[in-house]
């Protein structure tokens, strides 16, 4: 359950950094790709638990 969750954690993560691309507003850009790396890291943190 847990890899499941983090593996879909990556995918979300990776589609709002692919997202922030398309942006065209800089404010908007940055947002999602913050958004999108902080994702993608809590799916990093949930599979090595410290």
């Amino acid at each position: 359950m847990q890899i499941i969750l983090s593996i879909l954690m990556f995918i979300v993560g990776i589609a709002v950094m692919t997202v922030s691309f398309k942006a065209k507003k800089e404010l908007v850009y940055y947002l999602t790709l913050s958004i999108g790396v902080i994702i993608f890291f809590a799916g990093i943190f949930v599979i090595f638990p410290k």
